[in-house]
């Protein structure tokens, strides 16, 4: 530094050798102020050397201190960078307003708080409004389920498609990870779908009322399926069994409607109403017998509105399916009337064309069957089999 600057250099270096509390304090706020009011006229060698100082002194002055200098600097757009990063370092208390607006933070310096800083710096970040994706990365790597939930809730924050289908998967264990992801505009409706396996009954709502498909890409990727499911040769014949071969055979009569599907149950003969409905929804049989012992039904309200089911054939299929269904007296538990009439409500809701591109992407979907068998344990106690 040369003499010729407006701070006094000899105050300074006696400050610097007091060892006291008061010298120390002092010795900080002058740098702070030089920073401020020299920063145009400093070199970088003497800026490096303030850096350095305030460093060493920044553990040794009150809490109290280095937050007045923070706020002197939270809404400076020309603060120097050496001593902004110098703070975001800091107690919270005191790295908070820059951790989350600074602008003079870059990436870098950001990944290396992420890094090195507490969970509290952490969620500081996830309020900002440029986050890239490589940071999106580092805190999902770092931090924890509050930091985690905290991203997916800034609409602002940039994830990868790589990520969010890392946290779509980890949402079938943290609960508290679905709603945010779906509220998302960037999750891709195809997560959207898979999710519906494991979310609230509200939240399956929200999936069927706001994640669409587009028809031509859909299409595309239907036709494609369909010609490698017909020359893929590991895939045994339909048939194996008495009921499919009957199934077939109602198929080629024209005779698979809602009617003869009704009928069906009404008579007990569930392996025969499975594979019909195979036939017609284009799902596994094993797939719809998790529907139909399912607590919850709307996936089989979905099924039958995908295929065209009035009112009251679904009121039929729900009740025959049910743990309510059939005669009462078999050991059966009669089902509540608001059970009942919450499902109607959602059937009633529901648009046919959301549950066609629902059926048509979960028939694409080859991870849907996986994702309920994993659900299959969790539910043994609240199912009712025939």
């Amino acid at each position: 530094m040369v003499k010729s600057r407006d701070f006094d250099l000899n105050r300074l270096m006696a400050l610097s050798r007091d060892g006291s509390t008061t010298a120390r304090r002092n010795l900080f706020e002058n740098m702070g102020d030089i920073f401020l009011e020299e920063k145009d006229r400093l070199s970088e060698q003497e800026r490096a050397h303030i850096s350095d100082i305030m460093n060493k002194l920044i553990r040794d002055v009150e809490l109290s201190v280095r937050i007045t200098l923070a706020e002197k600097l939270t809404h400076s757009e020309q603060a120097p960078v050496e001593l902004i990063k110098l703070l975001a370092n800091d107690e919270i208390e005191v790295a908070k307003p820059f951790l989350t607006k600074s602008r003079l933070l870059m990436e870098a310096d950001l990944l290396e708080i992420i890094e090195y800083r507490s969970k509290e710096h952490l969620l500081a970040i996830t309020e900002r409004d440029d986050i890239s994706p490589l940071i999106s990365d580092m805190l999902i790597e770092y931090g924890d389920e509050d930091i985690i939930e905290e991203l997916v809730r800034n609409k602002d924050a940039q994830i990868s498609k790589e990520a969010l289908a890392l946290l779509v998967e980890e949402s079938k264990r943290v609960d508290r990870f679905q709603e945010p992801l779906l509220s998302r505009h960037d999750l891709p409706p195809a997560l959207a779908h898979k999710m519906f396996w494991w979310v609230s009954a509200a939240l399956r709502r929200h999936i069927l009322n706001n994640f669409q498909i587009d028809d031509r890409v859909l299409d595309q990727t239907i036709a494609l399926a369909t010609t490698e499911v017909i020359e893929d040769p590991d895939i045994p014949e339909f048939g194996e069994t008495h009921a499919d071969r009957l199934a077939a055979h109602m198929a080629a009569k024209n005779e698979l409607n809602e009617k003869t599907l009704i009928q069906t149950l009404r008579s007990k003969q569930i392996r025969l109403f499975l594979a019909c409905f195979s036939i017609l929804s284009g799902l596994d049989t094993k797939t719809l017998s998790r529907f139909v012992h399912d607590k919850n039904a709307e996936a089989m309200a979905v099924l039958c509105k995908a295929l065209g089911f009035d009112r009251n054939s679904f009121s039929a299929v729900f009740m025959l399916t049910r743990r309510g269904g059939g005669a009462a007296g078999e050991g059966r538990t009669m089902m509540r009337p608001a059970e009942i009439e919450e499902i109607m409500e959602f059937y009633d809701s529901l648009k046919e064309n959301s549950a066609k591109t629902v059926l048509a992407h979960w028939k694409l979907e080859p991870g849907y069957t996986s994702a309920i068998e994993e659900l299959d344990s969790k539910l043994d106690s609240q199912r009712a089999f025939f």
